[in-house]
């Protein structure tokens, strides 16, 4: 993906975005490589370039709660721009990464430089905020096959590639426990439905891979639940 096709840049003209472009420091990361840790002095906005990174949170019995995966174009720590002085959750690569990087002052001059690149960080900021709370409203509302359904679309969405027919392929590596986490619930359940839904031709699911084969059948769980 063209850096520039991010929505940090939209609105942008093109001599503004190569300007903020050339201020940023690439960084290469290896899979599982922590770019930056919860409670971390802030000092740095990022943006993905390629591969994709897990956002996450410790809970305090030392539980890893996953957040949000994240991909080409997406940025990570908008708080930094508002002055926030620590990172509040973390962000570690899931595969081979890129990032891009400016520092607190780089990207607070041209924020100040082009106040459509502030709108855009902060857009993002309420975007992720939003899709935290529904989650948690899910969490109140909905059974685990409807939780688990609405995480594969959304990943799907997010960051899926087309496969044959209307399959879509989740882009990242996942693992059923990722997919636990993301739903609130447990391994096992997460473990007993995507069986099931193999078994209807619904998902393809292999180590670290998971394929929509069929996502209107997967749609459909939200509306009519299964037992979970």
């Amino acid at each position: 993906m063209e850096p520039t096709r991010s929505r940090v840049f939209d609105g942008l003209a093109e001599e503004a975005r190569q300007e903020i472009l050339s201020a940023a420091a690439p960084r290469n990361l290896r899979a599982k490589q922590v770019l930056a840790s919860e409670g971390e002095s802030a000092g740095t906005f990022y943006m993905v370039v390629v591969g994709h990174l897990k956002l996450s949170k410790v809970t305090p019995d030392g539980r890893e709660v996953i957040a949000r995966f994240i991909g080409p174009g997406d940025p990570y720590a908008g708080i930094v721009l508002l002055g926030h002085p620590t990172y509040p959750i973390s962000a570690t690569a899931v595969e081979p990464s890129r990032v891009l990087g400016w520092t607190r002052d780089d990207i607070a001059g041209l924020a100040n430089s082009h106040p459509q690149l502030r709108t855009n960080i902060l857009r993002e900021i309420t975007r992720h905020m939003t899709d935290a709370l529904e989650r948690v409203g899910e969490l109140s509302t909905e059974r685990v096959s409807q939780r688990l359904a609405r995480t594969l679309l959304r990943l799907a969405e997010h960051d899926g590639r087309k496969g044959p027919g209307d399959s879509i392929e989740i882009a990242h590596p996942i693992t059923r426990q990722d997919l636990a986490d993301l739903s609130g619930t447990t391994l096992f359940t997460v473990s007993r439905l995507l069986s099931e839904w193999e078994s209807r031709g619904f998902v393809a699911s292999t180590r670290g891979h998971v394929t929509l084969r069929r996502p209107a059948a997967i749609e459909s769980l939200i509306d009519r639940p299964e037992d979970g």
